[in-house]
């Protein structure tokens, strides 16, 4: 794990360094152009492009960076935007990754908004939506280079991972009540993958899907990663104390990890090198603080 610690780092560090020199040019605001975005990882993207003086409208999940999204107004929920408060903010284009009423979005077509759907489910979604996003709001000179800089380090540690033969076994707890679980094809199962780990779930095929409590004991992981979102609770600690549980590997040696920043493991956005440092970092030796 010490190996690809040190790849991992300076990868994030260049991202970084990208991400700041392009936050700090903003994109110009000729032409007109309004940008409402109806999802975080887009947000995001629109502003690591340095587009964030065209942000006139977000959704409630929209949270980072947060010193700017603090000014931008709401027009609803992730996926699910007010026509009244979308039609307020006067958006002339609409950023969206799936809508969970797609009938919103023939009304946002009717009534002349230009609208864009991204695919941006997965790690290696993330270079081309920064293109795609990119290349609506005028910004190619900008969008081309971070996502050739993302991919080339994506794959540098793709390739570094796979030379890695002793990965620890990872159950990544989505949610608790149904023990809800990422499998193969998610986005926090590339990252497992690129942090070192070897994802359990990834035998069934399939993204998110409900397994049991036996389920999770037969296969006796060594790392248990608790990424419940809007929870307040302790689940870290429900975990540990979860009947029938005290065998299992990642129980008995304390590397139960809770705490983490979901933004960064379950949103698949520019930050994506972040979210495999944090998961190194948890998925890490024995006795790593969680």
């Amino acid at each position: 794990m010490r190996r690809i610690a040190q790849r991992i780092i300076l990868p994030v560090a260049a991202v970084g360094l990208l991400w700041s020199c392009t936050a700090r040019r903003p994109a110009p605001s000729g032409g007109g152009l309004r940008v409402a975005s109806l999802a975080p990882n887009l947000t995001e993207i629109v502003c690591a492009l340095g587009g964030e003086k065209l942000l006139v409208g977000r959704s409630s999940a929209c949270n980072h960076p947060p010193e700017i999204v603090a000014r931008v107004p709401v027009v609803g929920d992730f996926g699910a935007p007010s026509i009244e408060r979308l039609l307020a903010a006067q958006p002339t284009l609409v950023l969206e990754v799936d809508l969970a009423d797609e009938s919103i979005g023939g009304q946002i077509d009717r009534l002349g908004i230009r609208r864009l759907r991204v695919a941006c489910r997965g790690l290696y979604d993330i270079p081309e939506a920064i293109r795609q996003v990119g290349g609506a709001m005028g910004l190619e000179d900008r969008a081309g280079p971070l996502a050739d800089e993302l991919e080339r380090q994506i794959a540098a540690l793709r390739r570094e991972s796979a030379a890695l033969t002793n990965r620890p076994a990872v159950f990544v707890e989505i949610w608790g009540d149904p023990l809800t679980t990422a499998g193969k094809g998610s986005f926090v199962s590339d990252l497992v993958y690129l942090a070192g780990g070897r994802n359990i779930a990834d035998e069934a095929g399939t993204d998110y899907f409900q397994v049991s409590p036996e389920w999770v004991v037969a296969r006796n992981p060594e790392v248990m990663l608790c990424l419940y979102m809007a929870d307040k609770t302790d689940t870290r600690q429900q975990v540990l104390t979860r009947p029938g549980w005290a065998g299992v590997t990642a129980v008995r040696t304390g590397r139960v990890r809770g705490g983490l920043n979901n933004d960064l493991l379950l949103r698949p956005g520019p930050r994506v090198l972040e979210g495999v440092r944090a998961l190194r970092a948890a998925i890490g030796a024995p006795g790593q603080t969680p």
